[in-house]
């Protein structure tokens, strides 16, 4: 009985101190929950891309991207569900935002995007493609 009691405590604590973790880990374990941006300027040469993104738990601040180069981050996702960032994009006379990385959209570890003026397009692992092209949100 008192082997369960330890068990029981030892289970619980565990449990409370993965609840208790912020949303956004900046590690490079490579965890089952953990989940990798890849975020590209496509715009074209010589445009540069400022880029901010946001959680409910966590500002990554705002990121100068130039043309083809790669800004990303990690983040473990929530076990029960509900991880989400989005990021604005502004690039000279254009500002838009997008919801970067949905739990119930996004069934990638690694999910890489290429910004491109007319939208967000994801790699398609499938097709080795950025041809899931995605609208602005409004």
């Amino acid at each position: 009985m008192n082997e369960l009691r330890v068990l029981l405590v030892t289970f619980l604590l565990a449990a409370i101190g993965v609840a208790a973790m912020p949303a956004t880990q900046f590690r490079s374990s490579g965890g089952i929950l953990d989940t990798h941006i890849h975020i590209t300027n496509g715009l074209g040469p010589d445009v540069d891309l400022s880029i901010h993104c946001k959680s409910a738990d966590d500002d990554l601040g705002e990121h100068l991207i130039h043309y083809e180069t790669i800004y990303g981050f990690d983040f473990r996702i929530k076990i029960f569900g509900g991880t989400q960032f989005f990021c604005s994009f502004q690039w000279p006379g254009r500002f838009h935002w997008f919801d970067i990385f949905i739990q119930d959209r996004d069934n990638c570890e690694n999910c890489a995007w290429l910004i491109k003026a007319d939208g967000p397009c994801r790699f398609n692992s499938e097709t080795r493609s950025y041809d899931d092209v995605y609208q602005w949100n409004e």
